[in-house]
This record gives C-alpha cells, structure tokens and sequence, in this order.
C-alpha cells in the first residue's frame, strides 16, 4: 500500500452549491493546513477527528474561497486513513482552483477509483462490497438500488463466507486425517465428506439460481415492441417513455427503423425497442427496417406484441404472432378507450393486457403483468444476496464445477489426497468473488471503472 497523499474533486464536475474536494493519506491534515486558515485561527493538526472547521482556502496569499472542512481521522474513515474533504462553492473555476492549491501542496492527484481501492486493501470493504459502490452509484432503477446496497452492506460477502468456511474446513479435515494418520484424530468418513460437499453445492446453486434475475435487475430487460403497421406502437413507446419519443402518424410504415429507449417501471428497467410494423411490402427501406425488427424480436427477453383492440384480430396478426408465440410475450390490446375492445382469446393462451396508449389506461396492469412474469421484485423483498455481477456469476460456476468434480471423484474412490485439488480449486473460485485470491490485474480492471473522486 503506498504512503501517498491523494486528492482529487469528488462531486460531479458542473455548477452546484457545494464541491468536495477530498483527500486521503498519511499527510491529508498536513496538505490541508497548508492551504487552510481556520476563522478561530487555530491548526488542522489540533482537531478532533469528524469535526468541521469554517474558514478560508488560500494559494500563497491569495484568498481562494471561502469553506467547510471535515477533519476525519483513521481508521474510522472510508479508506481508513486520514482523510479530509474540503465544502468549497460549486463553480467549476473555483472547485478547480481549490484542488490545483492542494496538489500544489503535496497531495497527488487520485486515480479513478483511487479512494475506494484504498478502502479495499485497507481491509474496510472487501472486493465485491467495493464493486457495490459503483453499482449503487450507476443503479438505473430503485431495484437496482436495493440490490447494490445489499450487496454494499455485505449481504453477498456473508453468503459466499459462509460458503467457503465449510469448504476450508472440509480441507481441514483432509489434511488432519492425511498428515497424522496415526494421531488420534477423528477419521473423515467419505459419506461424511460428500455430505459437506452437497451443502456447498447447494448453496451455490443457491446462489446462482438469482444470477439470472439479478442480471435484469441491473442491466434492465431487453423488449421489443413488435406489431403490424399503425396499431399503435410508437404510441406505446411513448406512453412508457412519459415522453413523445417517437413520431405518430396515421400513415403505415412511418416507423422506419429501431427507435431505443429506457424506461422503468415501478422499479424494472425496461430496454425499449420501437420496431417497423411487420408486414409484405415492395418499399426496400421499410424492408430493411422490417428485417431490422425481426432481429430485435429474437434477442428480446419480452415482447410487446401489439394489436388494435378496437377491430377484429385480423389474419396478420395472427401471423405475426405465430412468429413470436415462443418468445416470452405480453399482447397489448391497444386502443381500450373507444370501448370495444376485443378480447385476446385468439392468442392460445398468452398473456394478454387491454390499455390505452393514447389515455395511459392499463399501464398499471401491463406493469403488474411484467412484475408477475419476472418475479423481481420477490429478491429485493427476501433482503437476500443477488448475483448481479458477471464476474460473481463466473467465478461461483467455477466454484460450483470445482465442487461437483470433487464429489464426482469421491463416488469413484478416488484418494482423499486427489479430491482436495478440486475441493481447494473451490475455496479459490469463492476467494475471487471477495477478493481473498484475486490477481492484482483484476483488481485494477476493477477500480478502472470507477471514476474520479471515489
């Protein structure tokens, strides 16, 4: 760990009431008296730790701005070393200016997420409550929120912990009953063995049996808007987006391309894709756009197949459909407020939602329909661990291959010896996830991400 002092601006760049600029190291009270004059007249180096200070910032002689600045000691701080955050005025000029006096006295400027890779190596996160941080920050939706936070708080860090305590004490065992055979030690019975390796195996399955609704939780779901021209689809995006996104016309075939939008919805993020009505036609654009859109519908984690619900279902509706009935689907009945809607009995079964997209009726139900299919909500309420990450993900399969492999070899009677190369394989896949044994290159990956300031 370096003894560097760093520094670096750590609200986002613009105009706003208050800037921070925030420094952390040995030396973080020491840079700060430098450039600080407290109204009292008294030092830095003589306050108590998490207190404020009123005064002036000053470069040489000259009077910077005016500030507040929080002296917070270590290790009861968010690197766990001294730190210092200096509440100056929003500008950009004079947010910049305030940062250039402290690197002009002996602070370096941080690297992007410089700030929480130090809370990390310090021991005051471990590496998935790290990448939490960025994830809490980025969260596209309440969901995603809930999500991070837990994971933050340390609700993933708990689950793979106690995880992987059973695997090491498993190796533990092994290694007692190989090295001292003779010892009174108790022996490690191999049904008692494969006992422990099922409990692994089922909490990681467990745990990545929430992979998949954790990635839509972060990530949004992918869905298409499809239907045949002039029934109402770009009017639908609209509604979502609570904006007019996209052109309405009466005209068929105005939607010429793939129109994106992301839209959330009591908490699910939507990624909104406006299609080209699907229908034959001579025109090669609108073709294109057509071939467009039936590409987006096979990559859709939900569709929206939307029909005018006002007239009768009509043969290439049902042939669209046809197209579509394996996907995950919800049918909009489009076109509610004129009180003669259809029902959606001709769509064998599928989920089927009447609203206006001209009045905004039924969108609470089309909400409630996608919450009912995907069930996300159900993880944010169980308060419990989400594999939202990728790299989590990975490294928990990985885990979970290690495991199986070791109880595979022990049905086959292989020595207690050749089992603990998968059973070890193991601990280190779940050591990934909380940074126990990661590279230094994955570490920096990592933080590369982050940006300045945190």
């Amino acid at each position: 760990m370096t003894n560097e002092t760093i520094a670096a601006i750590a609200t986002p760049h613009g105009t706003g009431g208050i800037s921070i600029i925030r420094i952390s190291g040995p030396d973080s009270v020491v840079v700060a008296d430098r450039v600080f004059r407290a109204k009292n007249g008294k030092p830095l180096e003589e306050a108590a730790s998490h207190t404020i200070h009123y005064g002036f910032i000053y470069d040489g002689n000259h009077v910077v701005d005016e500030v507040l600045i929080s002296v917070m000691l270590a290790p009861n701080t968010f690197t766990r070393e001294n730190t210092v955050e200096i509440n100056c005025h929003g500008g950009l000029v004079v947010t910049e200016a305030v940062l250039a006096c402290v690197l002009k006295n002996g602070a370096a400027l941080a690297a992007p997420g410089e700030f929480t890779k130090r809370a990390f190596l310090n021991g005051r996160l471990d590496l998935s409550q790290a990448e939490a941080v960025i994830d809490v920050i980025h969260s596209p939706s309440s969901l995603a929120l809930s999500a991070a936070a837990n994971q933050l708080g340390g609700a993933l860090s708990d689950e793979i912990n106690q995880i992987r305590d059973v695997v090491l004490e498993v190796l533990a065992k092994i290694n007692a009953n190989l090295d001292y055979p003779e010892e009174d030690v108790d022996e490690y019975e191999p049904g008692s063995l494969l006992k422990d390796l099922t409990k692994v195996q089922d909490g990681l399955n467990s745990l990545l049996a929430t992979a998949n609704r954790g990635r839509l939780i972060r990530d949004g779901i992918d869905t298409v808007i499809c239907g045949k021209p002039n029934v109402g689809k770009s009017s639908v995006l609209n509604l979502l987006a609570r904006e007019s996104r996209a052109i309405v016309t009466d005209i068929a075939g105005t939607t010429r391309d793939v129109i994106e939008e992301r839209v959330t919805l009591n908490g699910i993020v939507l990624n909104v894709f406006d299609t080209a009505g699907i229908r034959q036609t001579e025109d090669r654009i609108e073709s294109l756009g057509i071939d467009k859109s039936k590409k987006y519908i096979e990559k859709a984690g939900l569709v929206l197949f939307v029909v005018d619900g006002s007239q009768d279902i009509t043969q290439e509706d049902l042939d669209i459909f046809e197209t579509i009935r394996d996907k995950n689907v919800i049918v909009l009945l489009n076109k509610c407020d004129l009180n003669c809607i259809k029902t959606g009995g001709a769509f064998d079964g599928a989920d089927a939602v009447a609203i206006s997209a001209k009045t905004g009726e039924g969108l609470t139900a089309l909400t409630n329909k996608i919450e009912e299919k995907f069930q996300l909500g159900v993880l944010s309420a169980e308060n419990r661990a989400v594999l939202t990450n990728l790299r989590h993900k990975e490294a928990a399969h990985n885990a979970l291959a290690a495991v199986s492999r070791a109880a595979a070899a022990l049905n086959a009677q292989v020595p207690y010896d050749l089992v603990s190369i998968d059973i070890t394989d193991c601990a280190a896949h779940l050591g990934e996830i909380t940074g126990k044994t990661v590279s230094e290159e994955v570490v920096d990956k990592i933080f590369a991400r982050f940006c300045l300031g945190k």
